[in-house]
């Protein structure tokens, strides 16, 4: 019977859309497949139990708990896009049922010894780190949308702020609940063997990578962004051009988000980020030549250009000022 019913659910499984990265960037959301809003969707929500169940490996049930737990931020933001609150809230719902799952499951990490199982915590904490950072990046991006399209209420406006805040806290208590459980371990650590927990945190996160070479070279790409822009929209101000908005703003959110990852100690994470915010102003500044090129072209004596040159000369002399500045604000 049993066998039946799986036979039954996998064939079902077949009928449903599949979930799929947006791009190399695991900072990007997987696609929401089926919405809280489809007569279907208790399928997908019992697939992806039957999955969890089935997956028996203590490490993988935790990556898979927070893979469902980002479909159903996937799900909860494609809601909110389309203003539907109620089908919002039930994939938040079962993003918190997962969240618990896992938080329970924290509480019973044992893995042989004590530095083994602060290695598991260690690495749990950055997987979670990074479900909170793209969480941080739905409800900016939402705020972005919203302001450029203007396309709901203010009734729903407060509805999805409240909604978007449980996300947040949602995730803030298996934070909590992985630092007590941090704490608890580092204390075993220092009865069993007399070493300092926190040097044996720092001795494994160097040993997965998690350097201070690593920070500073996300640091560096944010700085580099960060300086981009600004040049960037400098040159927008002396050629007396409006830059696009809703881009600039989509910049800030991502700079925001890889300052966040970084904090997190998420560095090639924050590195993406970055990189993706200096895609869109390159972006920016093809498109500002492109209309410079475009007036050029109807000078026909050449005597503007020669007068354009003068001001990018005098525009780079004050980019490389406000480069300079960039360059100690991010230092303090």
């Amino acid at each position: 019977m049993i066998i039946k019913i799986v036979s039954i659910i996998a064939m079902v499984l077949m009928l449903l859309p599949v979930p799929a990265m947006a791009g190399n960037n695991e900072t990007v959301l997987t696609e929401p497949g089926t919405t809280p809003d489809s007569v279907l969707y208790f399928l997908d929500v019992a697939a992806d139990n039957l999955a969890l169940a089935m997956t028996l490996n203590d490490d993988d049930k935790i990556e898979k708990q927070l893979e469902i737990a980002e479909e159903r931020l996937a799900e909860a933001k494609a809601m909110a896009e389309k203003g539907d609150v109620k089908a919002m809230k039930k994939a938040v719902d079962g993003h918190g049922k997962m969240l618990n799952k896992l938080k329970t499951d924290v509480k019973n990490i044992k893995n042989g010894d004590s530095e083994s199982e602060l290695e598991k915590e260690i690495k749990i904490k950055h997987k979670v780190n990074k479900h909170s950072n793209k969480i941080k990046l739905v409800e900016d991006g939402l705020k972005i949308d919203f302001k450029v399209k203007g396309n709901i209420t203010a009734e729903q406006q407060d509805m999805i702020d409240s909604i978007l805040a449980s996300l947040k806290g949602q995730t803030g208590e298996v934070k909590i609940e992985i630092e007590n459980e941090k704490s608890k371990t580092k204390i075993k650590i220092k009865t069993e063997s007399g070493k300092d927990g926190d040097e044996v945190e720092k001795e494994i996160e160097d040993e997965l990578g998690i350097t201070e070479e690593q920070r500073e070279d996300a640091l560096e790409e944010v700085r580099k962004a960060q300086k981009d822009l600004n040049k960037t929209l400098n040159k927008y101000e002396k050629m007396n051009v409006t830059p696009p908005n809703s881009t600039v703003d989509k910049v800030n959110v991502l700079l925001s988000g890889a300052r966040e990852a970084i904090d997190a100690g998420d560095y090639e994470d924050a590195k993406e980020l970055a990189e993706e915010a200096d895609d869109l102003v390159d972006d920016m500044k093809d498109d500002l030549e492109e209309s410079d090129a475009e007036d050029g072209s109807d000078d026909e004596d050449g005597s503007d250009d020669e007068d354009g040159s003068d001001d990018d000369d005098e525009g780079d002399e004050d980019d490389k000022n406000d480069d300079e500045n960039d360059n100690d604000d991010n230092k303090e």
